[in-house]
């Protein structure tokens, strides 16, 4: 058979191409994770898309190849960090058949995260923007829950609010003062009641340990934190 003989220039273009998408892909993480310290420290409505530049190092052409606006930066950076975190937390309660179980020990995984980690707590606090993994975890379990009765709300959306509104909140406490280790659960046990759930059920959720996280190292604390 006829040896097919490899084409050099294609070749060295392929590489080229390889190598610049993959520097595209670097600069672009850059910005976003840069994002990340100037949200969780001045909030979403105070920075311009000067103060990301800085913070990210790059060119203002360079910033303008990746988003078009400050809008664009915080919905991706919020989809990359939180969606981040979702993902670890759903490899970790995958295996659960219990929705609530699921339920319940997202929510532990999620303050404790918020607690060990200020810039992801900051900056959830103080964006207005939500990972869409987040809130489909989120529907999922409720939505089981309540079928089950499992627990008790008028409505999911009523529910959802309940949830997102009050571990907001407790975050945005954990923002401002160093909060006891036990803090997380009783948010938790908390929002359970809220919802009518089963006494005893609750309180053999929280006494089961809770499981290990594997995520990407922590993202650089603001400043501001006390």
């Amino acid at each position: 058979m006829p040896q097919v003989r490899k084409n050099p220039a294609r070749k060295k273009a392929d590489h080229r191409t390889r190598v610049g998408r993959e520097r595209r892909a670097r600069t672009r993480q850059r910005i976003i994770e840069a994002a990340v310290g100037v949200i969780a420290e001045r909030g979403p409505d105070a920075p311009v898309i000067e103060d990301f530049i800085q913070a990210a190092g790059v060119a203002r052409g360079t910033f303008y190849n990746h988003f078009t606006t400050t809008e664009e930066l915080l919905a991706a950076t919020s989809g990359w960090l939180e969606d981040d975190v979702i993902h670890s937390i759903q490899s970790a309660i995958g295996g659960f058949d219990d929705p609530l179980r699921r339920l319940v020990t997202g929510m532990r995984l999620w303050l404790r995260l918020s607690r060990q980690d200020a810039a992801f707590c900051a900056f959830v606090v103080r964006s207005r923007f939500r990972g869409a993994a987040v809130e489909r975890q989120l529907a999922l379990d409720l939505g089981e829950c309540l079928k089950s009765g499992r627990v008790v709300a008028p409505s999911i959306e009523l529910a959802r609010d309940l949830v997102v509104g009050t571990i907001r909140e407790a975050q945005a406490r954990m923002m401002d003062v160093r909060v006891p280790a036990a803090f997380p659960d009783d948010v938790v046990r908390l929002i359970l009641r809220a919802l009518q759930a089963d006494e005893r059920k609750i309180a053999a959720l929280l006494a089961a340990p809770v499981p290990s996280v594997v995520r990407a190292p922590p993202a650089t604390a603001p400043s501001s934190r006390a």
